[in-house]
């Protein structure tokens, strides 16, 4: 298996992942409720917040990498940014998924060395591989994020 083909399959179970998560969300009270305050930035954050913050993400993180190899990047298939309910994350989480592997399905190893453009979103100077790894871990991090029993 390359490189790339174990980065997709890595963002593919981070979404696996984010899935079960908001499952799990939506079986359990506190959708809207802080974890902490405004203090503990992101780690503070409602399941809600983290949902809205970790789907509109693959599609930017798209974007930067479809930029990053001469491509144009793809269209957000959300009308908007803000889910309601874990259902709405949840049909947001499955309309992105297609369009992000559908952006990257032409990706070979030899892209991973492309170089994003600067932009204002903090992602100046990363490589393809490097966002397709950030994209592994944001997933994943924000799945157990929400999953977490300990807040």
């Amino acid at each position: 298996m390359s490189q790339t083909d174990e980065l997709r399959a890595g963002i593919a179970g981070g979404r696996a992942a984010l899935r079960v998560a908001l499952r799990s969300a939506a079986t359990a009270a506190g959708w809207e409720t802080a974890r902490g305050t405004a203090a503990d930035g992101e780690a503070g954050w409602s399941p809600r917040q983290v949902a809205e913050h970790a789907i509109p993400a693959e599609i930017m993180l798209a974007g930067k990498i479809c930029a990053a190899c001469g491509c144009e990047g793809p269209a957000s298939p959300l009308a908007g940014s803000a889910f309601a309910t874990p259902a709405e994350a949840l049909a947001a989480l499955e309309a992105v998924g297609p369009v992000f592997d559908e952006a990257v399905s032409c990706l070979q190893d030899a892209d991973l060395d492309n170089v994003a453009a600067p932009g204002a979103d903090g992602l100046d100077g990363m490589s393809v591989g490097t966002l397709l790894e950030a994209c592994c871990w944001h997933l994943a991090d924000h799945s157990a994020q929400i999953m977490n029993p300990f807040t």
